[in-house]
Order: C-alpha cells, then sequence, then structure tokens
C-alpha cells in the first residue's frame, strides 16, 4: 500500500513537471498560426494546419526532396490510403509525394514515414498576407499534444505521454477522417455532423452543401446569401450563411457565419474563442471559453476583396454590398491609409470592413504614382 502511494506520488510529481518540448509566439491578428520552420538553414515560416494530411513545402525547395514516390510507395509508408488528386477551388491538383526529409521546428524533427507534398504555396501569400514555405500537416502534429492561448499568442508542445492535466471548460473527443484529419461532432439543428478541426482555415467553418440544404429544411438557418471568393487565379461565388445555433462540446453557439464547402470544418475563427488543447496522444479537445466566447460575428458590409502584393494592400475586385458607397476606389489601386487606423495590415483592413452598418472610412490610395483620397461607407449587413 505504501510503495503504490508513493508510486501514484510519483507520477503527480512528474506529470505537474512535464516541461514543452516547443514553445512560440504567434501573432494573433493575422490569417493563421505561421511558426518560423528551420528548413535548408534557414527560417521560414510555415502553415499550422490541422486541415492538411501531410507536411507541405512549396516547389522552390523540391530540390531537397530526391526522386518522387510511386502512390503505392507513399501509401505503404504512410500506412494510410490516399488519393492521387486533392479537390482545390481551382479544380483537381495531381498530388507530388517525396520521402520526408529532416526538417527542425525548435527542437521537433519534423520527419516521419508520412511522405511530403510539394504544391505553388507563392500563389497562395496576396490571400493570406503572409510569406510562407510550407504547411504543417496532420501527419506531424498528430504525434503531441499542442497546447494554444489565444489570449496571449502563445503555442506549446508536449510528448503527451500521459493525458492533459489542467483546466478547461469543455472537452471532447478527436476522432480521425480516413485522411488523417481530426475531427469533433457537432449538432445543427438536432442532426449529429462530423466536423474536421481545421486551424489551416481562417474562417468560422465550413459546411458541406447538402446539409446545407438540410438545415434550411429544418429552419436552422437564418439567412444566407452568394457572396464572392477570391481563388489562386480568379473570383468564385459561395454561399455564405449564419446559423442560429451550434452545438458543441455541450455548450451552445449563436449566429456562427459558415460557408458551404464539399466538407464540414470549424476554422481557426471559432476555435480563437477559446484556448484549446488538442491532445491528439490521447484523442481530446480541450476548450476554455474566453469571457465573450459567444459574440456576434461580423460579415463584410463593402463588398471590396483585397490581396496583399510585394507588401502592398491592392484592392483586388469592387462589387459594393447593398447599401454600400464606394467613391473613388478602381480595382489595382494600393490602400496606404486609412483615416484613423493605426492596424494597416491585410487583417486589419479586412477586419474594418467588417464594421457597422453606415460607418464611413477615408482612404488614402495609390494609382499609378498618384495619391488620391477615397470614401467607403459601409452598407448593410446581409446576415
Amino acid at each position: 500500500m505504501k510503495t503504490s502511494f508513493l508510486l501514484f506520488l510519483l507520477f503527480i510529481s512528474l506529470h505537474g513537471l512535464e516541461r514543452p518540448l516547443y514553445q512560440q509566439d504567434f501573432e494573433l491578428d493575422a490569417n493563421g498560426v505561421f511558426l518560423p520552420v528551420n528548413i535548408d538553414g534557414e527560417q521560414c515560416d510555415f502553415l499550422f494546419d490541422t486541415g492538411a494530411s501531410f507536411v507541405v513545402l512549396d516547389n522552390d525547395y523540391t530540390h531537397l526532396l530526391g526522386e518522387a514516390l510511386e502512390i503505392e510507395e507513399a501509401q505503404a509508408r504512410a500506412g494510410v490510403k490516399f488519393s492521387e488528386t486533392i479537390m482545390t477551388p481551382n479544380g483537381e491538383l495531381e498530388l507530388k509525394l517525396y520521402k520526408a526529409i529532416p526538417l527542425k521546428l525548435g527542437r521537433l524533427q519534423i520527419a516521419n514515414r508520412f511522405p511530403y507534398i510539394t504544391a505553388d504555396l507563392k500563389s497562395l501569400w496576396p490571400f493570406s498576407g503572409r510569406k510562407f514555405c510550407g504547411i504543417l500537416g496532420s501527419s506531424f502534429v498528430h504525434q503531441f499534444r499542442w497546447e494554444f492561448d489565444f489570449d496571449r499568442g502563445k503555442v506549446k508542445a508536449y510528448i503527451g505521454a500521459e493525458p492533459y492535466g489542467g483546466e478547461y471548460t469543455a472537452r471532447t473527443p478527436i476522432l480521425w477522417s480516413r485522411g488523417y484529419i481530426p475531427q469533433v461532432k457537432v449538432t445543427l439543428g438536432g442532426m449529429p455532423l462530423v466536423f474536421d478541426i481545421d486551424l489551416g482555415d481562417n474562417g468560422t467553418g465550413r459546411l458541406h452543401t447538402q446539409n446545407l440544404i438540410r438545415l434550411k429544411q429544418r429552419n436552422v438557418i437564418l439567412k444566407s446569401h452568394v457572396q464572392d471568393v477570391i481563388t489562386v487565379s480568379s473570383l468564385s461565388q459561395s454561399e455564405e450563411f449564419r446559423l442560429g445555433s451550434l452545438e458543441f462540446a455541450g455548450v451552445n453557439y449563436s449566429h456562427l457565419v459558415m460557408q458551404t464547402s464539399r466538407q464540414n470544418a470549424l476554422g481557426l475563427a471559432f476555435l480563437k474563442r477559446h484556448n484549446i488543447v488538442l491532445d491528439f496522444p490521447f484523442h481530446a479537445l480541450y476548450l476554455t471559453h474566453h469571457k465573450d466566447y459567444d459574440y456576434r460575428e461580423e460579415v463584410d458590409k463593402s463588398g471590396i476583396r483585397l490581396i496583399l502584393k510585394e507588401q502592398k494592400i491592392i484592392v483586388f475586385s469592387i462589387k459594393p454590398m447593398p447599401g454600400a458607397v464606394v467613391s473613388n476606389l478602381q480595382e489595382g489601386d494600393e490602400i496606404i491609409a486609412v483615416e484613423g487606423m493605426d492596424d494597416m495590415t491585410l487583417f486589419g483592413l479586412r477586419k474594418a470592413l467588417r464594421g457597422q452598418v453606415g460607418e464611413k472610412l477615408v482612404v488614402e490610395i495609390r494609382r499609378q504614382g498618384e495619391i488620391q483620397e477615397g470614401e467607403i461607407i459601409l452598407g448593410k449587413d446581409p446576415l
């Protein structure tokens, strides 16, 4: 009895003294969680993306990877079946898979039995507002326990030898898709659904089109509208909608805004309503609610789409929302200042365009080398 008690005290002591293998600050006001990775002797940002099955490198690093793997060899290495192609906003993309090479996230070794994928990530820089060299997908991040503090912009990773033992508000099991994406159960209008946990999606979340049709029949959708969405090469359209309520981990959330997609997913904007622990080794998600976790989400009321090009904020397209006024702005204009606004980043400007109905933004623009003034008056809330 005495020996058992001493072993118990030793376990508690060791658990309490567990030190993170990795810790890093990250920018809260950014379109994703970007972490520095050592690649080819240099530091370069990678997007932390639980919605991606594998680690992805930009095409510029293909020369480090050797010969591409045949799909059968890649599947044998990973011990997981997956498709040779993926669907993107611009159509079907054939995967190029390679044997993993050593990369470092702090002290963490990224390479394992899973293959790497290459892609043209530079084409995504204008929309994310960030230059990044790769994506840390689930094939790497599933090995550890990740603790995200979205109050202070800090992340820690642990070996996770024992289940998470800290404080939390809600807990829910983590499931895994066939593509090795972490998933959770969500209830919408009494309908149980499985959603991906997708930290690579900067929005609140996505819903499969067929599920949206079913929810409309159940009067769960408060309002919806079709919006323009920037893809890598052009504008496309997606249905955006506001939910009456969503039940997750025993908690109801109201007035969430989501978009249609080919899969269900909870994105970064939803998860940032909490501090979270992704205890992948023990298949559990822990959430600590912020005091304003159930805030009403605002949407764009301008109809202006912005990108970052050569570190300049550029007007990509203009299609004014009902009631909005856009004066002396054209596609291709560079926005260099907004009256009374300090956060002149892509993230900050997009947030400003989700402001209150009737709010006026006086903007300074550069057009063909000439400085001019324009004005935006935010229109009606479409949702």
